[in-house]
């Protein structure tokens, strides 16, 4: 009995001495990416990089929603003026405002003064100028007007006001101040709007939202009726008034504004910081300052600003004190009026954009992850803009990703490289890599005329998006210093690339690549897998063509990585090799997808046939558009939208993505047959008609004609 309790004694004192051993073990186990520049590097840039110094910056900028001085219409806005201050202070010597005359408009809106009382049953300020800027839709007229208050639900269509008499009164809404104005004052011969459109009131229903009126018309205005005045309020106050409404009250408001108009201009920031061996060929960095000088926030964007601006200051530091040699191609950073003051610039300087070989767009990216319920994006060029640039950018921010985040492997380690500000949260890095998506700066340089790849970075979703409450409270100083890092890391490998790292580039695009295509694979068989019988083969076509177009994105963004390479012909003739093996892979893949179509076919009893080209793709593969002088440049929507004013035009049903990539993929060399691959690929199987017909809406236009191959 001794013995036996002696051997369970010593049993229990190796098994706890093999725990301990392998805890330890596990504690010293550190697994972490090899990032593209060399340790010390990022080692050195982490160092230097701060969350706090663009923290800063951005409560300078943004601390408050301001109503502007007429100097300031009238001068420089203070947002760009503090920019080149800054610009200035951290010792970059070609930093310059330039000035443009807006494209779109000719006067500047601003808000003197502005007040919502309410007067019956009780006198109650409900809102003014001075306490939210916000409150007083841009577009709106002085007025002085006092009324009963009529609730019209959303107030955006004219089925919301059947049965109801607003003639004379103020309407209370929730729709966007510019859909109800257009509706309650101009066709119905309301006094005015009160509306509580904002992007998430379910989550802040105190937030007001940024609005405007003067847009789209959805419907005819009555003959002489001039536009009045949209008071914006909070969700919570707009249930108050509703609820009371509804209770049966008779509410009266009275509403007073005064507003007037300037001459329009637009700053435009712009800052070099030159290359020694290449200085002809530029990185770009793009952040938009403005979007109209009405609005403002915080994270949407002063936070893309002080970024990029944070990236200039640490770039330029390093150089200057002789920590890193200066960037072997040249940097150049803008600080914008969103879309309209980057194509002013292009505009004024083809010489310059014709130097840009990548950009970086940075739109709303230093908000708190967690507070936001949100995760850093990264979207990547369209299959138009195959690029090296979506890799480098994927490469630094999966790093970010892997090195800040605590893992079971790495325990209790925690973080392995920890990018940290003092005075931030200590989160995770949370981060997705998308395909394309639009609707900020980097649009016009993805532009056809323009044709430079360009990335975009963004934080999603913004619970205070487009309100009053987009205020610097709810950046991360953490986030704007990760991005910061991302930002500066992602310019100097591009800007220094060696042969070593063109070496590193090669593999980085190759291996990745192939989860991509895999990921293409992935979703050409899905296609088989959801069609009908009467389906198979149009979807086998259409897989096919998903897998094929997969291999040649891959094979473009392989190619791009040429730009590097600086008369070595060993580099050279290894990225031939790297294309090679590449492009031999799909002949296996379009195998395994024709024995899976073939077993779905016997599965769904559907017959299996051979793909061939039709007639009406052979007409189509001998159509090549070819772009015109007046769709040589960035696309004026504008202007083509005038010329077909009054013409008639052949029918399609296309997204305002895919028009855009349609326009892009317009290089004089594509016929109509290659475009309409290339888009259904990269976004849904699109009739060919529906391409045919946009493009002949564009020769009507003006833009291109179409020529007939022999």
């Amino acid at each position: 009995m001794k013995s036996s309790r002696r051997y369970v004694k010593l049993l229990a004192i190796a098994i706890l001495l093999f725990f301990v051993t392998h805890q330890g073990l596990a504690q010293q186990r550190v697994v972490k990416p090899n990032p593209l520049l060399p340790e010390e590097l990022i080692d050195l840039l982490i160092n230097e990089v701060s969350g706090d110094i663009p923290f800063q910056n951005e409560i300078l900028l943004s601390g408050v929603n301001r109503n502007r001085t007429a100097e300031e219409y009238e001068g420089t806005f203070y947002e760009a003026d503090f920019i080149l201050k800054k610009l200035k202070e951290y010792g970059i010597e070609e930093a310059a405002i330039e000035k443009f005359p807006p494209l779109f408009r000719t006067e500047h809106w601003d808000a003197e003064s502005a007040e919502l009382w309410m007067v019956e049953p009780e006198h109650r300020k409900l809102t003014c100028l001075e306490d939210i800027p916000a409150c007083l839709a841009t577009g709106s007229r002085t007025s002085d007007a006092i009324g009963e208050l009529v609730y019209v639900g959303p107030g955006n269509n004219i089925r919301y006001y059947m049965g109801k008499d607003v003639k004379g009164k103020i309407v209370l809404a929730t729709g966007s101040a510019s859909g109800v104005h257009s509706i309650a004052v101009m066709k119905m011969g309301a006094l005015g709007v009160v509306t509580s459109s904002s992007s998430h009131p379910e989550f802040d229903p105190d937030q007001v939202g940024w609005n405007s009126i003067g847009g789209f018309m959805p419907v005819e205005a009555e003959e002489g009726t001039q536009p009045t005045f949209a008071f914006v309020i909070s969700a919570r106050m707009n249930d108050m008034l509703r609820t009371r409404l509804e209770r049966g009250e008779t509410i009266v408001l009275h509403a007073r504004c005064q507003t007037t108009t300037y001459p329009a201009h637009m700053d435009v920031v712009t800052a070099l910081i030159p290359g020694k061996d290449f200085p002809e060929e530029e990185l770009l960095f793009t952040a938009h300052l403005f979007e109209g000088p009405a609005k403002q926030g915080a994270n949407d964007n002063k936070s893309g600003c002080v970024a990029i601006l944070e990236a200039a200051r640490v770039i330029n530091k390093l150089v200057k004190e002789g920590k890193i040699p200066p960037p072997s191609r040249s940097i150049r950073f803008l600080w914008v009026e969103e879309i309209e003051g980057t194509i002013a610039y292009i505009l004024r300087h083809p010489e310059i954009a014709s130097r840009w070989f990548a950009c970086i767009n940075e739109d709303m990216v230093g908000e708190s992850l967690r507070l936001n319920h949100s995760s850093f994006h990264l979207y990547r060029t369209p299959y138009s803009r195959p690029s090296f640039l979506n890799d480098v950018l994927e490469h630094f921010i999966e790093y970010v990703g892997e090195t800040n985040r605590d893992t079971i492997i790495n325990r209790p380690l925690g973080f392995t490289k920890p990018i940290l500000s003092p005075n931030g949260t200590r989160d995770p890095f949370y981060y997705n890599i998308e395909r394309y998506y639009g609707a900020s700066d980097h649009i016009v340089l993805l532009d056809g005329g323009i044709g430079v790849p360009a990335a975009f970075l963004i934080a999603w979703p913004d619970l205070w998006y487009h309100s009053h409450k987009d205020t610097p409270d709810k950046s991360d100083p953490t986030q704007l210093k990760r991005v910061s890092f991302i930002s500066a890391a992602s310019a100097l490998f591009m800007t220094t690339a060696s042969d070593r790292q063109v070496l590193d580039l090669i593999s980085e695009c190759s291996s990745r690549a192939l989860g991509r295509i895999g990921f293409d694979k992935k979703r050409a068989l899905e296609t088989l897998r959801y069609a009908e019988p009467e389906e198979l083969y149009q979807a086998y076509k259409e897989a096919k063509n998903i897998v094929h177009q997969s291999y040649l994105q891959e094979v473009a963004a392989l190619e791009s990585v040429r730009f590097f390479i600086k008369g070595s012909k060993e580099i050279a003739s290894y990225l031939d090799q790297v294309i090679r093996s590449l492009t031999s892979k799909e002949k296996f893949d379009q195998e395994d997808l024709q024995a899976h179509y073939a077993m779905q076919a016997a599965q769904k009893g559907a017959e299996m046939k051979r793909v061939t080209i039709t007639d009406e793709e052979q007409r189509l593969a001998k159509l090549v558009p070819v772009r015109t002088e007046e769709m040589k440049g960035v696309f004026n929507i504008f202007a083509f939208g005038a010329r077909l004013r009054g013409k008639e035009l052949p029918p399609y049903r296309l997204s305002s993505d895919e028009e855009f990539e349609i326009r892009n993929l317009i290089d004089n060399k594509r016929n109509i047959l290659d475009i309409r691959n290339i888009v259904s690929a990269e976004y849904r199987p699109i009739p060919l008609t529906d391409v045919e017909n946009y493009i002949k809406v564009l020769e009507i236009g003006g833009m291109v004609t179409i020529e007939k191959k022999r």
